[in-house]
């Protein structure tokens, strides 16, 4: 998160007391794949995370997260580019991946989270949001979506948002439907288990603190203006956008610091930052019009029963590209686990 602006909080916290929305199956399967042990993989072996590191604009290790995360959105078949960006005799890069809309595709949607650092390992600041995306993309971009989703790896943001600025400048003429930064989501010393969603728009804060706690278990506080990440810019010229945010962020003893890492003992929490990346998603599924059907029916006749083992196992065995079950590339015994998990539970 940008520290310029940290503390310009506009508004008073509400916390949300409404009742959550009703999951959609294709939300229910789509979120039921966002998987905590991928997650961890992406934040720790992916992102430059350990001590020593930096991703910061200069830093050694911030070329090579920028090559990573590109390589994980190729991997998962998205339409990727790398936008080019100058500021103060510094050239930065917004990754952009796009699963283009069937229906509405002049209609999008962006998740985003920057990927650079203050000079340090930046593990929730912000390789957590970074990882969080990247896991979304790993299984939404298996399914078709009505309205065109981007998942956007911003870049200098710790130095004034200016990724999140020019990406505004260059895109001002599209229909931006709605924008979610995730920045900073794996921290939380007291067990909350909750968040804090800031922006201008009242429609977008309220159903996505609907989503987290429908399909991560996420209770949500509701804050007013706070321009320190990369909701800004979009939030700025009328977009709806909001930043999520782990509950505890002010607090954050290793905000900024070395520290800042998955080896500081007992800091990073995973099974939170995976619930806050699963309610994100939900979101966005819902949103978006993401067209997942039930996976476990491998046939597609519209039954789920024994001849769809049989059909995937086929499938697995004859290396066919469908029976890759969890998207990673590979087809292997963890693609039998998660479609022998998906047809036990029906769907």
């Amino acid at each position: 998160m940008h520290s310029a602006s940290r503390a310009a909080v506009v508004g008073v916290l509400g916390l949300w007391a409404s009742g959550p929305a009703l999951a959609s199956p294709p939300g229910d399967e789509v979120v039921a794949q966002i998987d905590q042990g991928s997650y961890q993989y992406i934040l720790d072996e992916l992102l430059y995370t350990h001590m020593g590191d930096s991703r910061g604009i200069k830093g050694p290790e911030h070329n090579l997260a920028r090559d990573n995360i590109n390589a994980q959105f190729i991997s998962f078949g998205l339409d990727t580019h790398i936008e080019t960006l100058s500021y103060g005799g510094n050239t930065g890069f917004n990754i952009v991946a796009e699963l283009t809309g069937t229906t509405r595709p002049d209609e999008i949607y962006i998740i985003g989270a920057h990927y650079d650092s203050v000079k340090n390992p930046g593990a929730d600041d912000n390789a957590s949001g970074v990882a969080g995306i990247i896991e979304m993309a790993r299984v939404i971009s298996r399914y078709d979506s009505e309205a065109t989703i981007r998942f956007i790896a911003f870049d200098m943001e710790e130095i004034g948002l200016i990724g999140s600025k020019n990406y505004n400048a260059l895109h001002k003429h599209e229909n931006i439907a709605g924008m979610i930064s995730m920045d900073m989501i794996a921290y939380d010393p007291g067990d909350n288990r909750r968040a804090t969603l800031y922006g201008r728009t009242e429609p977008i804060k309220q159903a996505l603190a609907e989503a987290l706690l429908e399909y991560g278990g996420i209770g949500a506080s509701i804050g007013g203006e706070l321009d320190a990440s990369d909701h800004a810019p979009f939030d700025r010229r009328g977009v709806p956008a909001c930043l999520l945010i782990e509950y505890d962020s002010w607090s954050n003893p290793h905000y900024h610091r070395q520290t800042d890492s998955v080896d500081t003992p007992g800091y990073i929490d995973y099974a939170y930052a995976t619930d806050m990346t699963r309610g994100a998603a939900g979101w966005l599924v819902d949103e978006a019009g993401v067209l997942a059907g039930c996976a476990a029916d491998f046939n597609a006749d519209g039954a789920v029963d024994t001849l769809d083992v049989l059909t995937f196992l086929n499938a697995w065995s004859a290396g066919d590209p469908e029976a890759d079950v969890n998207g990673d590339g590979q087809i292997n015994s963890l693609d039998a686990l998660s479609f022998l998990n998906l047809w036990a539970a029906g769907c």
